[in-house]
């Protein structure tokens, strides 16, 4: 039985924070990472614009600056999903459009590593994450519409890609752990308001169990990106409302059982789409991308903000561990 959503004990706004340069940058910002393998000593923020427009095809990895608040953009020839950072410094994998690619920042070189999604499905790729040993990403139908999509890990020590969960519409935020009982995934399907718990044997090879954390008509929008809190016991989901709204959210949800723990409020900008944890001013602070993607003008007159990057307070005494660095090596 699914678990009834619980007024949350705590309610924060969030902040603006720091407003992209241009329209390009803020049609669709995602998957903001804390970076540790990037030469120099300043605290940065990767990010990816998916998309620079309702038409375009080309997006761009991003070096935010946390002390500075200057942004580095490297344009893309295709749409960006989501990076990792590499075990070579300045290297990062990146899912683009259907392919895996090798990227240096911020000089832009791109190598191919010959891994593409197979088939011919209206797929391309979306949210990813590392985990011990290689990947896990998800696709997204390009119309956002038909559950075409699937979720697909990556080993490397096979350096074999297969597809484990199917008849998805637009896979978004991940978060994995390991646990006695199996491998736990925790993955959202945006279009059909599903954050789901799925449980593997080891090595993937076979689905034990899926159980929805929420009920769908529960959650107060699409839910998006995800970031697990350091205990690894909720997670805080960002919501992206494509309705005309003043105002986004974004919330934590403990694991055992949907409810909401934290709930913070973004004026201004109803398209939140992931969040974010890093230090600053002293404190740990939750940081949110939102996106203006789809807006007409009039929805933009009730989303001043839209676009921007939000920042939040939180109750938190340290950071989360951060995620494995992808073994470059294993390309080779």
């Amino acid at each position: 039985m699914m678990a009834a959503v619980e007024t949350p004990q705590a309610s924060r706004i969030a902040e603006p924070w720091y407003r992209p340069p241009t329209d390009e940058l803020r049609y669709l910002p995602e998957c903001p990472r804390l970076l540790r393998n990037l030469p120099g000593d300043a605290p940065v923020v990767g990010w990816v614009a998916i998309q620079h427009g309702p038409e375009r095809t080309d997006g761009s990895l991003n070096l935010l600056d946390l002390e500075t608040r200057r942004n580095t953009s490297i344009p893309l020839p295709g749409r960006p999903g989501f990076f990792v950072e590499t075990t070579r410094p300045g290297t990062w994998l990146v899912g683009m459009e259907r392919e895996l690619v090798l990227i240096k920042v911020p000089g832009g070189e791109i190598a191919k590593t010959g891994i593409t999604i197979p088939g011919n499905r209206p797929e391309v790729i979306n949210e990813g994450i590392a985990i011990p040993g290689g990947l896990v990403f998800g696709t997204k139908h390009e119309q956002v519409r038909d559950p075409v999509a699937a979720l697909y890990r990556f080993d490397c020590a096979t350096h074999t890609l297969r597809e484990i969960v199917g008849h998805q519409v637009c896979s978004n935020g991940k978060y994995f752990r390991c646990s006695d009982q199996g491998l736990d995934l925790i993955d959202i399907d945006s279009v059909p308001k599903t954050i789901a718990c799925y449980r593997f044997t080891s090595g993937f090879r076979q689905l034990v169990s899926r159980r929805l954390l929420v009920p769908p008509s529960a959650l107060p929008a699409l839910p998006d990106g995800l970031r697990a809190t350091p205990d690894g016991e909720s997670i805080v989901v960002a919501f992206y409302n494509p309705e005309a709204a003043g105002a986004g959210v974004a919330q934590e949800l403990r694991l055992a059982d949907g409810a909401v723990l934290t709930e913070w409020i973004l004026p201004g900008s109803p398209r939140v789409t992931c969040p974010e944890f890093v230090e600053l001013d002293g404190g740990i602070r939750v940081l949110f991308t939102t996106a203006v993607e789809g807006m007409p003008a009039e929805a933009q007159r009730q989303a001043p903000h839209a676009g921007w990057f939000f920042c939040g307070a939180t109750g938190l005494a340290r950071l989360p561990a951060p995620p494995p660095l992808f073994p470059v090596e294993s390309l080779a």
